[in-house]
């Protein structure tokens, strides 16, 4: 498989972590077997570090750097294993990302002063590719806001659901660019710090962590709306039902009185007892009407019902 020699640095990118290309290179211990193992089936992150040998300090692990939002099957996996001496990593799908451009990834290695300059490099083209599809992301959020004010329906919050889905991926993804950046300073000493690499991948750590936290607050805030109106909307449907069914409450008690069948009800025989019925219903739910709106009970509902007139002429 391809190795590519640098000035002060050599990368080895092989098939696969199992593979004995891989392997070769790997000090032989418990740990590295654990690891290999362990990345059959990769799941989460996994980030080892080895600081015993002054001098021979090694860093390796598996970074999940790309991860579908709609399957949880479909991602992409890093495998690498870095010392002072040497930089191995499996076989890193360029032609999968349009933003990964292979070519142009080696001619900014050929720069590199160490290993683990090559190594911050390639984890810097991948945040770069991240904030790229982060670009894209916000178009969409920004239509989502705007959809909350003119279309706030079961739809939208269907799809600020599925935003919320989008950034804890982000989150996922930057939290183990991020480790692996601390993992670094940690393994191999203050002075890796300093090089021109590692501080542009780190400013580009957190740019990411940044926006992915600031559109994490705007979703927050969307959801914060949605549950006001929904909230609203319930108590103004519940108001208007309750007051309804108390402005119809006389037709519902005098139907039921007059409704009543026993054999001495003077009313029936009266001349006038159908038009006096109405009227005595009529002014009952005159005056309880009254009485709401005295007590400002009526108002608010008047007045939705207004600008919803209003709203369809």
């Amino acid at each position: 498989m391809p190795q590519y020699a640098f000035k002060h640095a050599i990368w080895h990118e092989e098939d696969g972590v199992e593979d004995y290309n891989f392997r070769k290179f790997l000090p032989e211990n418990e740990k590295m077997y654990n690891w290999i193992d362990k990345s059959k089936n990769l799941s989460v992150n996994i980030l080892h570090t080895h600081t015993a040998n002054r001098g021979k300090e090694a860093l390796w692990g598996s970074l999940i750097y790309r991860q579908s939002a709609k399957s949880k099957d479909s991602r992409e996996v890093f495998h690498f294993y870095l010392s002072n001496e040497v930089f191995v990593t499996n076989k890193i799908d360029f032609e999968k990302d349009a933003d990964l451009e292979k070519e142009e990834i080696l001619r900014q290695m050929e720069s590199a002063t160490s290993a683990i300059e090559v190594m911050v490099i390639i984890l810097g083209e991948m945040v770069a590719s991240i904030l790229h599809k982060i670009d894209s992301f916000e178009e969409r959020l920004h239509d989502l806001l705007w959809a909350i004010k003119e279309e706030n329906n079961k739809k939208t919050l269907g799809e600020i659901e599925n935003i919320r889905h989008e950034i804890l991926l982000w989150k996922h993804l930057i939290m183990g660019f991020q480790e692996i950046k601390m993992a670094i300073k940690e393994t191999f000493g203050k002075k890796v710090t300093e090089e021109i690499e590692y501080q542009r991948t780190a400013d580009r750590i957190e740019r990411c962590v940044m926006l992915v936290n600031s559109y994490e607050d705007e979703v927050n805030n969307m959801v914060d709306i949605e549950n006001v109106v929904a909230n609203y909307r319930g108590n103004e449907i519940m108001k208007t039902l309750t007051v309804l069914t108390t402005l119809f409450t006389p037709v519902m008690a005098w139907g039921a009185l007059w409704g009543m069948n026993f054999e001495n009800m003077p009313e029936l025989k009266w001349q006038f007892g159908y038009v006096g019925s109405l009227l005595v219903i009529l002014s009952s739910t005159f005056f309880l009407y009254l009485y709401l709106k005295r007590k400002g009970w009526m108002g608010d509902i008047l007045r939705s019902i207004g600008r919803k007139k209003s709203g369809n002429e």
